[in-house]
């Protein structure tokens, strides 16, 4: 007889890596690889946080609706002044893309400092440290994944 025997925090991976591939697989019959790729790099994104931050079951339920609600005026701030720079812009359209720029960086500074003091309601302040680090570390694992299966497929031609 076998007896597997795991702790809290494989318990956790295990079962939000098992979220992160039943998602993926029902959202493969939308059809929109977009929107696909999207909800799997956000179960990922939860999954790679949950486990980092070694979340409990209770700070979790407190945590992620609080760090929804952050991404959700993160990105819609950063989506008003997602203008890219060109070579046809005026001077004027450029100073003024620039100070739209700083003015987005200064909100989001002011929107963290009042997303702190909402997490601390879920998850102690040396977790919220260890967060904003995280949200980093993902991105550049992201990115670098990115890279690897570019040059995976430019390298198997």
């Amino acid at each position: 007889v076998f007896t597997f025997s795991f702790g809290l925090i494989e318990t956790k991976t295990i079962l939000l890596f098992f979220m992160l591939f039943t998602s993926f697989f029902a959202s493969a019959q939308n059809g929109d690889r977009k929107a696909q790729m999207k909800d799997k790099l956000k179960a990922q994104k939860v999954a790679f946080i949950t486990t980092e931050l070694e979340l409990t079951e209770a700070e979790s339920q407190k945590f992620w609706p609080v760090f929804n609600s952050y991404r959700d005026e993160i990105d819609e701030l950063r989506a008003a002044v997602d203008k890219k720079p060109n070579k046809d812009m005026t001077d004027k359209e450029a100073e003024d893309m620039m100070y739209a720029m700083l003015d987005a960086k200064s909100k989001e500074i002011d929107i963290q400092k009042k997303y702190i003091q909402k997490l601390k309601s879920a998850i102690p302040p040396r977790k919220i440290a260890q967060l904003f680090r995280l949200e980093k570390d993902f991105k550049e694992k992201v990115i670098s994944n990115m890279k690897e299966r570019r040059m995976g497929r430019k390298g198997g031609m």
